[in-house]
């Protein structure tokens, strides 16, 4: 079940009835875990039963939120090359770990901060390359491996997924 709460100055204030849903009782001690983007809250103490059914019970939303987010990007279509008939497919699909490398001196000097992600342009009658910074925060190699394992397997569209983590957009919620 899920309940929509706003967060006020006083905090985030927990609904009774959804304590009592999944079992908390009065005066119990509650356990919270922050994660990036999401809060945890559990029983302070739980039989092996009810731990294993609070493990499911969030594997469950991990499912529930990947394909959320698969719906979102929509199927892949191979960006319009259909691999079956001699196109490539995706062009995402073999993605390189690895983005563009700057030396630390050649980053400070052009004054780049350290993390940033970098961008590259050729000019082929200069024979020359421009490295720039990226304007964008995320892209696919920020994903976890088997995640994007998982979305390729799934035919999820990389290009579209690509698209979302570079933009920022909101994907869920209201």
């Amino acid at each position: 079940m899920r309940f929509i709460k706003e967060i006020t100055p006083k905090g985030l204030l927990l609904p009774v009835t959804a304590a009592r849903l999944v079992g908390f009782e009065a005066n119990e001690k509650a356990e919270y875990h922050t994660l990036k983007g999401a809060m945890v809250v559990l029983k302070g103490q739980m039989t092996a039963m009810e731990l294993l059914a609070a493990a499911r019970s969030l594997q469950e939303l991990a499912v529930e939120l990947h394909t959320h987010l698969a719906r979102v990007c929509g199927q892949c279509d191979g960006c319009g090359e259909n691999a079956e008939n001699g196109g490539e497919g995706c062009p995402l699909a073999n993605l390189e770990a690895d983005g563009i490398e700057l030396p630390d001196d050649l980053r400070r000097e052009a004054g780049i901060p350290e993390g940033t992600k970098l961008c590259a342009e050729v000019d082929e009658e200069e024979n020359t390359v421009t490295i720039f910074p990226a304007g964008y925060d995320h892209d696919l190699r920020d994903i976890p491996p088997e995640t994007l394992e998982m979305f390729l397997a799934a035919n999820v569209c990389l290009g579209e997924l690509e698209e979302r983590l570079m933009v920022g957009d909101p994907v869920y919620g209201g």
